[in-house]
């Protein structure tokens, strides 16, 4: 018997049965949490790849349902315009990287029965039904990229999913096994998710490679080709940037700022810097499917990291 998850849970109680999220709360009053989703899936879809990514659609819910009760949840662009303000609670901001179909449809209704605004970051040549190379090579029994074959694709191969594959073709799953919600969606979808009151756009590259590992005219154009592209399709487009993988480097963050950018982020930290060193460097805080109710309070709070 697995003694890990009911120690975890016992432990994490226990905390929240101290009061110290509560004070946690209270000392980040006024401040900014980016939390970095990923998938959400629809109720009674299978999970597939890489299984951290994939949160369901229940799941989800229950962490708005927390969120809205002990944080404001503002849009990014609000966050990224405001300074320190004098306010009884922090806020959040909700953003989704990769455009997942079921972020894009499931958890855009779920956001939309709140009223709540978030953020979409899109890689466009993977709109229309694309699948990521990290699902595909997802194959122990934790539903985990092996760490070796990682580092490799992240340093080796510059992230980039094509060479990746041919490299670890005899290893990868048959794309045709990964459900719909784990692709990245339509245009259409998109269009209708942009719709939504409070739901904007953004860019995550055009192709999601690793942009330090990039000679300087790729990586022009890896930034440059999604904000023009999604310009040219959507209103509203925020010029602001994620980084695949959360990985830049200075010459990265000078570059996204030259492309137009006005802000771009990472994905460790979460909690919004009152006088960043660079706009180009922002925290957010990555909730991976397996944080339980228990957790995402205390880690939305500031605790436990």
């Amino acid at each position: 018997m697995d003694l890990r998850a009911p120690v975890k849970w016992a432990v994490e109680r226990g905390l929240l049965l101290t009061g110290l999220p509560r004070a946690a709360r209270w000392r980040r009053r006024g401040e900014v949490l980016v939390l970095a989703y990923h998938d959400v899936v629809p109720h009674g879809a299978a999970i597939s790849g890489d299984r951290s990514l994939h949160l369901p659609r229940a799941s989800f819910a229950r962490q708005l349902d927390l969120l809205i009760a002990t944080h404001d949840v503002i849009p990014l662009d609000e966050a990224l315009a405001r300074g320190a303000r004098r306010a009884s609670r922090p806020s959040a901001v909700i953003t989704f990287d990769d455009a997942y179909r079921g972020a894009v449809t499931a958890g855009v209704e779920e956001l939309a029965a709140r009223g709540l605004p978030a953020t979409i970051f899109v890689p466009p040549a993977f709109v229309g039904d694309g699948v990521f190379w990290w699902d595909l090579l997802a194959r122990d029994e934790a539903g985990e990229v092996p760490p070796v074959l990682r580092a490799r694709a992240l340093a080796e191969l510059a992230g980039r999913g094509d060479r990746i594959l041919e490299r670890e073709r005899s290893a990868a799953a048959d794309p045709a096994a990964i459900p719909p919600h784990a692709r990245c969606a339509s245009e259409d979808e998109l269009h209708r998710a942009a719709a939504a009151q409070g739901i904007a756009l953004a860019s995550h590259t055009w192709s999601h490679p690793n942009l330090a590992a990039l000679p300087p005219e790729e990586l022009d154009a890896e930034l440059r080709r999604p904000l023009a592209w999604l310009r040219e399709r959507f209103a509203g487009v925020l010029p602001v940037l994620t980084y695949p993988y959360g990985l830049a480097s200075p010459a990265v963050e000078r570059a996204a700022e030259e492309a137009g950018y006005e802000a771009a982020l990472r994905i460790e930290g979460g909690w919004l810097p009152r006088a960043p060193r660079s706009r180009y460097a922002l925290p957010r805080l990555d909730v991976p499917s397996g944080l339980t109710p228990h957790g995402f309070r205390l880690r939305s709070a500031g605790l436990l990291g």
